[in-house]
């Protein structure tokens, strides 16, 4: 038997009572467990007959290992029953340590941390603007200059290198005049403006010459490998080339070599950029509306969640972080500047935010899907299985292994529950 007791929106109380056959039989298995390292004269360990065990120490030496396997056989029962999904571990006290003696039933009460029920809001009608499709004409030519660019020919340059040219250099650099492992590279390619080299290096390539012998000094960043960071080098470079780009001009030739179907001239290549950028529209702005619409339904919702939930969701995104940093060989700190994540602190502060807010469309959708009775159909949930495994029937054994039935139903049941609501908003 159970009683539930809600301290608060995520924290309840349950009042569990283990019978007496219950317990006895806890009695029982504790007696099995206890007796394999009892010593008594004349027995083989393990081999004490229970009767001379009792008579000797009693049942009351048995009373702490079945308590703890009373517990352990009735807690997952206990939560079920009361229809809570626990989130940490509980704290469990006994009511009246003297109700424990064999043949007879005891309370014990367990407090812990549990997923909240969700306060939904509205899910119909919200009130969402869509994009615009438009394509206007300076995108349609901004696309088409991507495309000539991306074309463009490097070719051989007399004069000074520009931002933009490409330098081909020999490279070696010194700190407090030596070589530094990592430092030295021959016939290497780099763009000017293409900021792939440290701050600083490529601005001092401006105005060199083929065959030009040239000095970069620079001071490497201070989140930098920690051997480098923050000190002053030189790099000794020799321009072996200096190459610019040469875009092709628009005409029907080059729409020619695009090998685009029905393609063929300048008019229809502009015509076929504008249906491609009208179509690119189309799709983000569905994409744009649906994530409005859901954030809309999140917005007039809310669950108070468990601190004890939050902090181990942050705890898995700062390990997955660690891991990600480990073949850099660089602190957690660095990589997240080059992420341009801010501090460790900030991670988690963002994190936090991301984890409420993924718990909380959960919750928010479990709910719905509820209200409206939403269902996944055998041929949806093997229509699935065969989408994730890309259309072949080979491979979806293998992805049953990879994503549990219950992840697939839920899945095919928040799409349906998503598009509810899309059919039901408003728009602007």
């Amino acid at each position: 038997m159970v009683n539930l007791e809600r301290l608060s929106e995520n924290r309840v109380k349950l009042v569990v009572t283990v019978s007496a056959e219950q317990f006895d039989a806890a009695l029982d298995a504790a007696f099995e467990k206890v007796v394999k390292d009892v010593k008594v004269d004349g027995f083989r360990p393990g081999k004490l007959p229970k009767s001379i065990y009792i008579s000797r120490f009693g049942w009351e030496s048995l009373y702490n290992e079945a308590i703890e396997i009373a517990f352990q056989q009735t807690y997952g029962y206990a939560i079920q029953e009361a229809g809570v999904y626990p989130t940490d571990d509980p704290k469990v006290e006994l009511v009246d340590p003297a109700q424990i003696k064999k043949g007879s039933s005891f309370d014990y009460t367990c407090e812990v941390d549990v997923w909240p029920n969700v306060h939904l809001g509205e899910y119909k009608g919200v009130k969402v603007k869509k994009q615009s499709t438009r394509v206007l004409k300076k995108e349609v030519e901004a696309y088409i200059e991507n495309a000539l660019k991306g074309k463009a020919e490097n070719i051989i340059k007399e004069g000074a290198a520009e931002m933009g040219d490409t330098v081909v250099i020999d490279f070696e650099g010194f700190v407090d005049g030596v070589a530094f492992e990592g430092g030295k590279g021959e016939n290497y390619s780099l763009e000017l403006g293409s900021n792939s080299f440290i701050p600083g290096f490529e601005d001092q390539l401006v105005g060199a010459k083929s065959e030009d012998a040239v000095e970069v000094n620079v001071t490497f960043p201070e989140n930098y490998h920690a051997d480098l960071a923050g000190k002053a080098a030189v790099f000794k470079c020799l321009v072996h080339e200096v190459k610019t780009k040469q875009v092709p001009e628009l005409n029907d030739e080059f729409v020619a070599e695009l090998e685009i179907e029905g393609v063929t001239t300048v008019e229809q290549y502009q015509e076929h950029v504008k249906a491609t950028l009208k179509g690119n529209k189309a799709k983000a702005s569905e994409q744009q509306f649906e994530n409005d619409c859901i954030e809309e339904v999140l917005k007039g919702s809310y669950a108070e969640f468990p601190q004890s939930l939050i902090e181990q969701a942050v705890e898995r995104n700062v390990a997955r972080l660690e891991e990600q940093a480990k073949p850099y060989q660089v602190p957690v700190e660095v990589l997240l500047q080059y992420y341009q994540m801010g501090s460790l602190e900030d991670f988690k502060k963002m994190s936090e935010e991301n984890v409420r807010k993924e718990f909380l469309q959960e919750l928010v959708f479990e709910e719905i899907i509820k209200l409206e009775g939403i269902e996944a159909t055998e041929e949806e949930i093997a229509a699935k299985y065969l989408e994730i495994a890309g259309g072949d029937e080979s491979k979806v054994k293998e992805v049953k292994k990879q994503y549990r039935e219950t992840q697939v139903v839920f899945h095919i049941k928040t799409l349906k529950a998503v598009e509810l609501i899309k059919a039901n908003a408003v728009t602007k």
